[in-house]
C-alpha cells in the first residue's frame, strides 16, 4: 500500500468549485498535481500553482493518452454537472490504465453508471457531507469519519473508557475482540502512524480505526463508556 504521506501524482479533471477545492487541498499536502479543463481562463488561473496545467478535452482519448493518464497514481474526475463528460472521462481513464479513479456523481443514477463502468471510487460531496454532519452530531466524540465504501468506515475517535487506559494494543487485541484494525494512535497531538502491539493506549488518546460500519459503531460506543 502506498504511503499517503509521500508525494504522489494526481490528475484533476474539471476545475469547478469542487475541483478547485480539491486541487488546493492537494497543493497544501505538497502533492504533484496535473489539472485539466477545457476552459482556458480557469486553467490559466491555477497554472502558476500546480505542477502541470493543461487545456484539453477530457473526453478525447488521444488527448488523455498524450497526457499519459495511466501513469498517475490517482485520477479525480470532478465535473459532476457534466454527466456525460464525467462518464466518458472515467471510462477512458480506466481504459488507458489509470489505477485509481475517483469520480464525482451528480445523483444516484449517475453513481450507478459510474460504478458499472469501473470507477474505483464514487463520491457525492453534498450527500457525504450531510452524512458526516449527522454522524458527528450523533457521535460528538468522533474526531474524523470517512466512508471508504458502502460497508466500511474509517474513524478517529477519542478513548474515554477507563478499561482501555494504560493497556497495550496487543493486550486489547482490537482485531480479535472488536473486528476492527487500529492504524494510528494520536497522543498529545503526535500521530503514531505505525502502531505496534506493544504501544500503550493512554487516557483520552485518539485512535484511528477501520472496519465494517457495524463494528466501527459498536467499538465507538464501547470506547465512550465511563465505567
Amino acid at each position: 500500500m502506498a504511503n499517503l504521506h509521500q508525494q504522489q501524482s494526481f490528475a484533476v479533471f474539471g476545475l469547478g468549485k469542487f475541483g478547485m477545492a480539491l486541487t488546493m487541498a492537494l497543493l497544501q499536502a505538497d502533492q504533484d498535481v496535473l489539472v485539466v479543463d477545457s476552459n482556458e481562463e480557469v486553467v490559466n488561473d491555477v497554472a502558476h500553482l500546480v505542477t502541470h496545467a493543461v487545456i484539453a478535452d477530457a473526453t478525447d482519448e488521444e488527448e488523455l493518452r498524450d497526457l499519459d493518464i495511466g501513469s498517475f497514481d490517482h485520477v479525480f474526475v470532478t465535473m459532476g454537472e457534466n454527466v456525460e463528460g464525467s462518464i466518458i472521462t472515467t471510462m477512458l481513464a480506466k481504459k488507458i490504465g489509470a489505477p485509481d479513479v475517483t469520480t464525482r456523481a451528480n445523483n444516484h443514477n449517475h453513481r450507478l453508471v459510474l460504478e458499472k463502468i469501473g470507477a474505483d471510487h464514487v463520491i457525492e460531496p453534498e450527500q457525504d457531507m450531510a452524512r458526516q454532519l449527522i454522524f458527528h452530531q450523533l457521535h460528538p466524540n468522533v474526531v474524523n469519519y470517512f466512508n471508504l465504501s458502502k460497508n466500511v468506515s474509517l474513524v478517529e475517535v477519542s478513548v474515554e473508557n477507563p478499561s482501555f487506559f494504560n493497556k497495550s494494543l496487543g493486550d486489547l487485541d482490537f482485531r480479535k475482540n472488536y473486528d476492527v484494525n487500529i492504524i494510528g494512535i494520536t497522543h498529545n497531538g503526535k500521530l503514531n502512524q505505525v502502531p505496534l502491539a506493544t504501544d500503550i493506549i493512554n487516557p483520552h488518546d485518539r485512535i484511528t480505526l477501520i472496519g465494517s460500519n457495524e463494528a466501527v459503531q459498536k467499538i465507538n460506543e464501547i470506547l465512550q463508556e465511563d465505567k
